[in-house]
């Protein structure tokens, strides 16, 4: 179901083997990690990113995964994703920007990070909202590693842009989620359906058909989706 629904619930269907193959060529190409390596997103597991990227995507790949409860402060400290990151390995680290934000407003000097070894760690990837420029920032000076936002829904289950990591990187712009996906042809038009020059406002759309993986339908709810 998608977060923040309000009103009637909707539920996203996912076609099982197109979420299967988007999922499995997301994990190099986007992710830049795999088979025998360790990927964490630091999710919960109830959430899209959950379904996505702490069950089915690493381990058709091949990926160990890590399952954490809890949230980055007081579980016992602001040093918690650290310590996972050296206990279990971790080679690629997904999460939200409002878990980074809560760890620098309780650890703003990134004084507990100095207490673990995370030289294993290879980049960090942001998304579920906005991740602003001061926290990527901050995020990459404490620890060392390339921090990457990108932009993906419930309803689509994996990214639509992305700084594809595996395919050959593009230099960071601070407050851009990156590039198109492969898979995802994305437009920014006007009201009238013209495409919008570059530094003007319009709608974000996708243009059908959609890649593998997308939502086919909403559960009981096909007129609804159309």
């Amino acid at each position: 179901y998608t977060s923040g629904t309000t009103g009637a619930p909707k539920g996203v269907v996912r076609p099982t083997a197109g979420h299967l193959v988007a999922l499995n060529w997301t994990m190099r190409a986007i992710y830049n990690i795999g088979p025998g390596e360790v990927f964490w997103a630091a999710s919960d597991v109830g959430w899209v990113v959950g379904h996505s990227y702490i069950c089915y995507g690493p381990l058709i790949a091949g990926i160990t995964t890590v399952v954490f409860e809890g949230k980055p402060i007081g579980t016992p400290d602001a040093g918690t994703f650290w310590r996972v990151i050296e206990e279990h390995n971790v080679r690629s680290f997904f999460t939200a920007p409002t878990a980074f934000r809560a760890i620098k407003r309780e650890d703003p000097k990134g004084l507990e990070i100095k207490k673990y070894d995370i030289s294993c760690l290879r980049a960090l990837y942001l998304a579920g909202e906005r991740a602003d420029p001061d926290t990527i920032i901050w995020a990459q000076d404490i620890m060392g590693v390339p921090v990457y936002d990108h932009w993906w829904q419930t309803e689509t289950s994996w990214a639509i842009t992305a700084n594809c990591a595996g395919l050959g990187l593009f230099p960071t712009k601070y407050g851009s989620a990156g590039k198109p996906v492969p898979g995802y042809n994305v437009k920014v038009l006007q009201d009238d359906g013209t495409e919008c020059e570059a530094g003007e406002m319009g709608d974000v759309v996708v243009e059908l058909p959609l890649p593998p993986g997308t939502f086919p339908t909403l559960w009981n709810a096909d007129d609804r989706y159309k």
